[in-house]
């Protein structure tokens, strides 16, 4: 196998990643606008940024082993409620429902916690991403580890960052939330 064939290859498993940063972009330009929690607006800001940068690192090292950076988007996981939730559910319009049982749609604060969850969710799937690519590069013979490693490394700290972010605040957004939700309740 020629290096050119395992740049090739690698490029793929680097695209990957681009692909998984190009759909958090998305994610997180919504979640900015939806949050209505000032502290994680001002956090998602920052990772916006970072997001850019960890795009810019890949695309960097795509190019430099001559290969073409992706503008694909990955599917980014996701955390859904049990199908029997959804049912009674509206994700789409949540003050509706077949029903008209406003005690059966989710309030925009349920919402907001079940996004919460789902971006620590996805913060751990991308550092499993950069966790498998810095194994990967290390594995591969040829490849300018020297430049790539400390990109990818940066990344995942980045990624490591924000998860931990998430995970340490999420009591703070329970507080703000889980009030409005169970005042609803009593209604």
């Amino acid at each position: 196998m020629s290096q050119n064939d395992i740049n090739s290859k690698y490029v793929e498993f680097l695209n990957e990643a681009l692909s998984a940063e190009n759909a958090a972009v998305d994610r997180i330009t919504s979640r900015m606008d939806q949050t209505p929690i000032p502290e994680l607006k001002q956090r998602l800001h920052q990772h916006l940024e970072e997001t850019h940068n960890q795009q810019e690192r890949l695309t960097q090292v795509i190019t430099r082993l001559g290969g073409k950076p992706t503008e694909s988007k990955a599917q980014l996981p996701i955390l859904a409620p049990p199908a029997t939730t959804l049912i009674k559910k509206t994700v789409k319009d949540s003050l509706e429902s077949i029903t008209n049982d406003k005690k059966d749609n989710p309030l925009p604060e349920e919402m907001e916690l079940m996004q919460l969850k789902q971006d620590t969710l996805i913060e751990g799937a991308e550092i499993v991403g950069y966790e498998t690519l810095i194994e990967i590069t290390q594995k591969i013979n040829g490849l300018p580890n020297d430049e790539i490693i400390p990109a990818i490394r940066q990344s995942l700290q980045e990624e490591k960052d924000m998860h931990r972010w998430c995970k340490n605040n999420m009591p703070m957004a329970v507080g703000i939330l889980l009030p409005k939700i169970l005042s609803a309740i009593s209604k």
